[in-house]
């Protein structure tokens, strides 16, 4: 009995102890999270870095299969990925234990004989919070080992050790593996030991001022059955002597390369090259080494935009010091070796010796104030913009209105002369007018000085002609003159950079140049130009969205809504489903994360799960689920995930293919992921420099397309040419696709079919092989920043009229952009279209889910690399609702034009007319520089213009279409669809490879409508002819019997008489129709005079108690928008419901042109449409209405707005207004 309880007690303690073994097993603290991770390192590609511990971090290489370096003190992570820094990659930093020498390491022994191993890297697992590798050793003979190595961290006192855990998994028993290394950096000499044949080769003492370690090189014979370890334990480093930092250099040249350097300036700009903005050494040729200069770039440094940098937006930079910025162009502008003055003064040459003036610039028109019977001293100057002045400058003073005056004392201004006007600093134009005195007949050789362009007028003919964007440089001439007055006008623009303008004169007596003082200008009242204030252009001219520009957001078709919740911020690289519906992210950051997403098709983003499944990976930017397994493509190797555990988090990093040559360049991205029939598909990149242009040599695998098996990875390459693929994927067909971005021989960006041998054009990796090769035309090529900058994924559409199509991301001009492909002679070519905005940021990656949604996935980085004021990252979906939109459905290429197709029928009377359709062609022509313009633009001229009588297909027969040539369509008139819908965007880019033969467009010629008639199917909706176009009948003045003499009817277009350059006393006045009406559509055409104001005004009541029509009848105005002094003022402009509401955008035609305008009144309910497009609706006779009307100019007017019908009336402002196709239709 008592055997039998010590029996017992002795197994509960067996079991007890066991326990506490099992259960107290210490949890091991890496100092990193990730704490394995792949990159670059200290220039090597392919490195796997494993953070064991603060006191040791291991570096293992993923082609040579062995251990690079042991080391403390980390890593300094920089490169685009880590830092936005483009051009660096990771290093280590701090103490080295060991750095593997450039010897072989792994051998196999069969008998007597010894050879070194070929490797191949397996990949790795991490499982107990151990990282295990596992490699592949072979022989020239075909024998085989696999391999597992694990380090660790151990420590033995102050002494950091590492023990290399050795496993051969599989070896037939002739096979034996040994390995050869140098053991550095010993504190002892025999700080080492293994489990295995250890044999010294030799050992040897190293000393140095800081101290003795001892090194040996060793051969060790692994275990065949056991695993063998190798234990080392290291000097724990010396003592590190402080020493005073070497202080900042004082040179401020040195200190702004070394903020560039850390900048993301490298993104776009290179010192020598032009790439996506201009090379340094170009700007400091454009401008001069002045301290304006300086303190002008440097603002644009800092507030970004275009200009000085040139044509791209440069991003800007609000966290940058003015002091720093100052630093940076002050090395940018050292480059062409010019001195630096600091003071445009200090060059007497040009100053004359005298000090700049500062002038005081006026908004409120002081003039007027004057006699206009007196003179002045200085000159009158006026101030204008050069926004949308069009090519003659000298002429804007002519077209426009200046938004500063100023009496000029002297022309002598430099950069600080404006300084209470900040817009007079660029970007703008100085007209000063009056008189020039002279004392006595004499020879004057007058001198202009100017930065920019300048011309001077002298007795009203030009005498000195400096024009030209240039730094201040002075033209001189010779003119004899009368004592007395001589009118003088001179003209000068400013773009950008320095500023100096400079008027002078020297005479026969005085030799020198001398400013011309103020008391030899006068000036009078009269050569005043009246004042408005500024207005930026895209509030005054037609930015009718998706017409030249982005649409007006998320595309009609689609909602949008989040697919993640609001702390998850991904950075996508790669997406894909798997079979439950959960998503699979992959994400471009620091931490080389993939990401399951639970819940995703679901409609509560905040509710999605989301959960880290791997990390560590190098810059992943390709994900693919085959069979519910995960593949990977990180920048040098596709992997694939496994769980072997099965406890949701990714255990086993299995490589399954890094077979292409890589070198540490940052620029050489795999992109991807596409599969099909058991291959993958990816796409390389090639190397690039800071700034754009290409690395040379390149390695000869970059710029391909390759395919890897998924049974046993092996690859090949299948095409060649590309630069920066960004996007691959294969269309509903099973085509292959990519997407290739602009750069040195990629004029601009560009979609491709990808055909296994081809070679698509760019020349960097080889350029002598590829001499003689031909180029793969294009699919699309994607006009830069007309439709295209940063092309990503492409992805076909399974919805809607767009089956079959295909569409692509874009990083930089963001949203979608639609391809439509067509096949010529065996070959695809097509169209591309916008199709949305509207997300949250630039698109990288796509993917359909099960719930039928389109996933997208965001992106940025500086520079370029991101869409402007959107998120650098970002998940939403795209969810069809079948709303239907008004666009081009499709493009197709005829014999003899180009044949249009819509997804909505066009409402009669619209696009009928050659006039209503742009057409033009030009081509690129691939070089070493980086992108290209378009070669040979010209418009093209159409013939005629065939609708079918479905009225969905408009064939343009056009003249003069070219092979290789982009051909360009824009909508240019008013387009509507039969259903009322606006068109959702204007233009369309067909890359015209081929000229089909034999296949001319349909012939369905349409007949002009007369003006001012009705065709029959409007007699049948029940429209009405409101003006005949030959009388004035049906209108009458207010209060009237008929209308006032000014209204006259002129080529059939009822006018009002009364010019604005040749005013008369004709009788006008307000016209109003004879009948009144509540609910209605009026539909006409106006066109204004220069300077023009008018309005259609309706609602308009007569009664007693009122005297005008706009005491009662709210209007829609009518105006030059460009020219009227209205137009600076909100809820003024064409469009406008009158001091009311602003119009959505401004969709007026320029001064000349006619106007298309519906006015639709139903039930209280009011829409105003301008040219095609809905710009302002509204509710009457409502709370709100009543607030508005409170706030605006009407509000002491009781009468106003206030009834729901009347008269509708056409304004005489005092201008030449004209109207046409005047129409209406009761809505009952």
């Amino acid at each position: 009995m008592i055997r039998k309880n010590i029996l017992q007690l002795l197994a509960v303690s067996l079991l007890t102890l066991s326990f506490i073994s099992c259960n107290s097993r210490k949890e091991i603290k890496r100092p990193r999270d990730p704490w394995v991770f792949r990159s670059v390192l200290d220039s090597k590609p392919r490195m796997i870095t494993v953070a064991l511990n603060d006191n040791l971090y291991v570096a293992y290489s993923a082609q040579t299969c062995e251990l690079y370096k042991a080391w403390k003190g980390g890593v300094i992570f920089d490169g685009a990925v880590y830092t936005t820094h483009h051009g660096p990659q990771p290093s280590s930093k701090g103490y080295a234990y060991f750095v593997q020498q450039d010897e072989d390491f792994w051998y196999l022994v069969r008998g007597e004989n010894e050879s070194p191993a070929k490797t191949n890297f397996k990949g790795y697992s991490i499982k107990n919070d151990k990282v295990t590798f596992h490699f592949e050793l072979s022989d020239e003979n075909g024998n085989t080992v696999l391999m597992d190595e694990t380090p660790e961290y151990e420590s033995r006192g102050d002494q950091p050790g590492l023990t290399r855990t050795f496993q051969i998994v599989n070896a037939t028993v002739e096979t034996k593996v040994k390995i050869k290394t140098k053991l550095s950096n010993l504190q002892q000499p025999d700080d080492y030991s293994s489990t295995g044949d250890l044999k010294v080769i030799k050992s040897n003492e190293k000393k140095d001022a800081k101290g003795t370690t001892h090194e040996v090189d060793v051969e060790v014979l692994l275990n065949a059955q056991d695993k063998t370890n190798l234990q080392v334990y290291f000097h724990p480093g010396f003592e590190e002597k402080v020493e005073e930092k070497e202080a900042q250099p004082v040179d401020v040249v040195a200190q702004g390369a070394s903020l560039i350097e850390t900048s993301d300036c490298k993104t776009c700009h290179n010192e020598k090259v032009k790439t996506v903005g201009p090379a340094y050494l170009d700007i400091a040729k454009k401008y001069a080494s002045t301290e304006a200069n300086l303190n002008t770039l440097a603002e644009k440094v800092i507030d970004g935009g275009s200009g000085n940098w040139g044509a791209v937006p440069m991003s800007a930079h609000p966290d940058l010091t003015p002091e720093d910025a100052a630093k940076m162009i002050t090395y940018v502008l050292s480059l062409d070796g010019e001195k630096f003055e600091t003071k445009v003064e200090g060059n007497n040459n040009i100053t004359a010796g005298k000090s700049f003036v500062t002038v005081d610039l006026d908004e409120k028109n002081a003039f007027e104030q004057l006699d206009a019977n007196k003179e002045y001293p200085g000159l009158a100057t006026s101030i204008y913009t050069l926004e949308s002045s069009g090519n003659d400058l000298y002429e804007l003073p002519k077209q426009r209105d200046p938004i500063y005056t100023m009496v000029a004392p002297v022309l002598h201004f430099n950069q600080e002369s404006f300084k209470n006007a900040p817009r007079s600093r660029e970007n703008m134009l100085l007209h000063a007018k009056g008189f020039i005195t002279v004392e006595k007949d004499d020879n004057f050789v007058f001198r202009l000085v100017s930065d920019d362009g300048s011309r001077m007028w002298l007795d009203n003919k030009m005498l000195i002609d400096n024009d030209g964007f240039h730094s201040a440089q002075p033209k001189e001439a010779e003119i004899t003159l009368k004592k007395g007055k001589h009118p003088v006008e001179v003209i000068y623009y400013q773009g950008a950079g320095d500023l100096m303008l400079s008027l002078q004169w020297a005479t026969h007596d005085k030799g020198a140049f001398t400013v011309i003082e103020e008391n030899n200008f006068v000036h009078t009242k009269s050569h005043f130009k009246r004042s408005i204030p500024y207005v930026s252009m895209d509030k005054l001219v037609k930015n009718v969205p998706g017409d030249k520009r982005d649409e007006a957001g998320l595309h009609p078709s689609f909602k949008l809504e989040q697919a993640r919740p609001s702390t998850f911020e991904p950075k996508v690289g790669g997406m894909d489903f798997l079979s439950d519906s959960s998503l699979i992210v992959c994400t471009w950051d620091s931490t080389g994360p993939v990401y399951k997403l639970e819940g995703v098709t679901r409609h509560d983003p905040e509710k999605i799960k989301v959960t880290r499944i791997a990390s560590g990976l190098a810059e992943p930017l390709g994900v693919k689920v085959v069979n519910d397994t995960l593949y990977v493509l990180q920048k040098q190797e596709l992997t694939r995930l496994l769980d072997t555990d099965r406890d949701g988090i990714i255990d086993e990093y299995q490589t399954v293919c890094d077979g292409w040559k890589v070198s540490a360049n940052f620029h050489e991205f795999a992109f991807g992921l596409a599969y099909k029939d058991g291959y993958f598909y990816a796409a390389l990149a090639t190397a690039i420099n800071p700034g754009g242009a290409s690395t040379q040599p390149q390695i000869p695998d970059r710029g391909k397309v390759i395919k890897i098996s998924k049974k046993d990875g092996s690859f090949e390459f299948i095409a060649s040419g590309l630069r920066t693929p960004n996007g691959i994927n294969v269309d509903v067909a099973g085509e292959l696709f990519v997407t290739d971005n602009q750069g040195d021989w990629v004029p601009s960006s560009k979609l491709l079919h990808i055909i296994p041998g081809a070679w698509y054009g760019s020349r960097s990796v080889d350029p002598e092989g590829t001499a003689t090769l031909k180029e793969k035309l294009p699919v699309v090529w994607l006009p830069q920043d007309d439709i295209g900058n940063s092309p990503s994924q492409p992805v076909p559409i399974n919805v809607g009229p767009y089956k079959g199509q295909m569409l692509h991301g874009e990083v930089t001009h963001g949203g979608f952009k639609r391809v439509f492909m067509e096949k010529v002679n065996g070959d695809y070519q097509g169209v591309v279209f916008r199709f949305t905005q509207g997300l949250e940021g630039g698109v990288n990656r796509a993917v359909w889910g099960s719930d039928g949604a389109l996933y997208a996935g965001m992106i940025g980085n500086p520079g370029n690399w991101s869409h402007a004021g959107g998120k650098w990252f970002g998940l939403q979906k795209m969810i069809w609702t079948g709303n239907p939109t008004f666009e081009m459905l499709a493009v197709r290429a005829k014999t003899n034009g180009m044949e249009i197709e819509m997804t909505e029928p066009i409402a009669d009377g619209d696009g009928n007319a050659i006039e209503d359709y742009e057409v033009k062609q030009w081509y690129y022509k691939p070089t070493a520089d980086y992108g290209g313009p378009k070669l040979d633009e010209r418009k093209l001229a159409v013939k005629s213009v065939n609708v079918s009588a479905d009225r969905k297909k408009v064939f343009l027969a056009i003249d003069g279409m070219q092979p290789n040539h982009i051909v360009y369509i824009r909508l240019k008139g008013v387009f509507k669809s039969k259903a009322n819908l606006s068109l959702w965007a204007t233009e369309a880019w067909y890359t015209l490879n081929q000229i089909p033969q034999h296949t001319p467009g349909f012939t369905s010629p349409q007949v002009k409508i007369a003006a001012n008639t009705l065709t029959e199917a409007e007699v049948k909706e029940g429209w009405k002819l409101l003006f005949d176009g030959k009388t004035t009948a049906g209108w009458r003045s207010y209060k009237r019997e008929k209308t006032g003499s000014a209204w006259v009817v002129r080529d059939g277009a009822l006018t009002l008489n009364k010019p604005f350059n040749a005013p008369n006393n004709l009788e006008g006045g307000d016209i109003i129709t004879v009948d009144e009406y509540e609910n209605y559509e009026l539909a006409l055409e106006w066109k204004i005079e220069k300077c023009g104001n008018s309005g259609i005004i309706f609602n308009v009541v007569e009664a007693n108690e009122y005297n005008a029509v706009w005491q009662t009848g709210p209007e829609m105005q009518i105006l030059d928008n460009l020219c009227h002094p209205d137009a600076r003022i909100e809820k003024h402009r064409a469009g406008d419901l009158y001091d009311l509401i602003e119009s959505n955008f401004v969709a007026v035609n320029p001064v000349g042109e006619w106007n298309r305008i519906r006015l639709i009144a139903n039930r209280g309910k009011y829409e105003f449409w301008l040219n095609g497009h809905r710009v302002v609706s509204f509710e009457m006779n409502t709370q709100a209405w009543n607030d508005l009307v409170s706030k605006s100019k009407f509000k002491d007017m009781p009468g106003f707005g206030k009834s729901r019908k009347g008269h509708i009336a056409l304004q005489d402002h005092g201008n030449q207004v004209w109207f046409r196709n005047v129409k209406i239709k009761v809505i009952k």
